[in-house]
């Protein structure tokens, strides 16, 4: 040992050490603390970056097991809705079945044609309503409205996706679609026409007191005929200008006459219009055979003065219900055919369904759980701290923390060595 006094040598070596070991206190400290062995990019550059990807990653496979859980939810929404179709072309198949034993009875024929209407009115609708997250699974055949051409994002990087496809594929000796419309399932129907009294290109005021003669004769498909006469007429006091009054006034006389759902009124601000509303009784009653006719004025067609009406013209057409049950048996063979068909339309597409639920998503969904394990235990071993191993080095320091105060203090006694000399 040296006997300066300017310069403690001893002493800085001693600093220098305490520092060192103070360092590498700390830093294991914040290790054991954080959990990490990486908490900034000095403690390990390049096991930063390969961290981050992996982690990336990890995360993008969370989300991709998240969107695959969505699709699977879709499928299962749409086939859910298919199995009820499925189950009210059954009822349908049934009721002609029904039908087809009756030996002409018309009260059984036409019990029986009311419920498949029903039936095909029930597929319609659920055709038009299936929906998962505001995007309709059942309503055509272009992937706008359906489950066709749908397109799932099930992997963490761009391009790993799946679409579900069906349309033009066969099943059962019949071509699938995604379209479960009773049209589009081979039950079109029969667009039939409607003549109610149009609107002419003027109408003339309704003078008080004055009054308008209607006389509606509704022809049913099942040959009866409904009548109804009804006047419109101006009590106000003034004459009739507002041809939103005039309008109002048949419409208040259709309700009280119980024909608001067959006929209502409206305008367009210059002329009155009267013509069939979409709310007949059944799909049957909106065939061919099925007709109304609107009269003005003493009941004679093709006059309508006061209301500038110009007679009878086309109204437009419905859709007749597509399945009409007869009263002769031999016509029941091409009928149970057809239903067959859809039928197996709609297996075939909850076949295409559930193959792609179970070999697409839900084998996707159990990789991705496996990838996503085996990536999260390497990103954990490259970033996260042993704590056993850090344990053993964060008391080491501690030791040589101890030693080195220790040396400190020894080496700080040295100078008083010197004292002894000067005396």
């Amino acid at each position: 040992m040296s006997l300066r006094i300017n310069q403690n040598i001893s002493a800085m070596t001693a600093h220098r050490w305490m520092q060192a070991n103070d360092s590498s206190m700390a830093k294991s400290i914040e290790r054991l603390s954080s959990g990490f062995r990486i908490n900034s990019a000095a403690d390990d550059a390049a096991g930063l970056v390969i961290s981050d990807t992996l982690q990336t990653q990890v995360n993008g496979m969370g989300v991709a097991q998240r969107n695959t859980q969505d699709a699977i939810n879709m499928i299962k929404t749409t086939e859910s809705a298919l199995g009820e179709v499925e189950n009210q072309l059954n009822n349908i198949r049934d009721l002609a079945l029904g039908a087809a034993n009756a030996n002409g009875s018309a009260s059984v024929i036409a019990a029986n044609q009311a419920q498949v209407d029903k039936a095909l009115q029930s597929i319609d609708r659920i055709a038009d309503q299936t929906e998962f997250a505001g995007q309709k699974l059942l309503g055509d055949t272009s992937g706008t409205d359906s489950i066709e051409g749908k397109v799932f994002q099930l992997g963490a990087q761009s391009g790993q996706t799946a679409t579900f496809s069906a349309n033009g594929t066969t099943f059962g000796g019949v071509t699938l679609t995604t379209d479960m419309h009773g049209s589009a399932l081979g039950f079109a129907g029969t667009a039939g026409s409607y003549a109610t009294a149009k609107s002419g290109t003027n109408y003339a005021t309704l003078e008080d007191g004055e009054s308008e003669d209607f006389h509606v004769v509704w022809e049913k498909a099942d040959n009866t005929t409904d009548i109804v006469d009804f006047t419109v007429t101006n009590g106000s006091g003034g004459d009739w200008t507002d041809i939103d009054d005039m309008t109002d006034a048949i419409n208040t006389q259709l309700k009280a006459s119980g024909y608001d759902n067959l006929l209502e009124a409206t305008n367009d601000g210059t002329k009155v219009s009267l013509g069939v509303v979409d709310r007949m009784e059944n799909l049957s009653e909106q065939s061919t055979d099925s007709k109304v006719t609107v009269y003005t004025n003493a009941s004679t067609a093709n006059e309508g003065t006061n209301f500038g009406f110009t007679g009878a013209a086309d109204a437009g057409s419905r859709a007749s219900s597509g399945i009409t049950l007869s009263a002769n048996p031999a016509n029941y063979g091409t009928l149970l055919d057809s239903i067959d068909d859809a039928l197996s339309q709609v297996d075939g597409l909850r076949a295409a369904l559930g193959a792609f639920q179970k070999n697409t998503l839900e084998s996707n969904l159990n990789s991705l759980g496996v990838a996503q394990e085996n990536l999260s235990s390497s990103e954990s071993a490259i970033r996260d701290t042993d704590m056993a191993s850090e344990m053993v080095s964060f008391t080491k320091s501690q030791i040589l923390m101890q030693a080195g105060q220790s040396m400190m203090s020894q080496a700080n006694q040295a100078p008083q060595n010197i004292l002894q000399m000067l005396r």
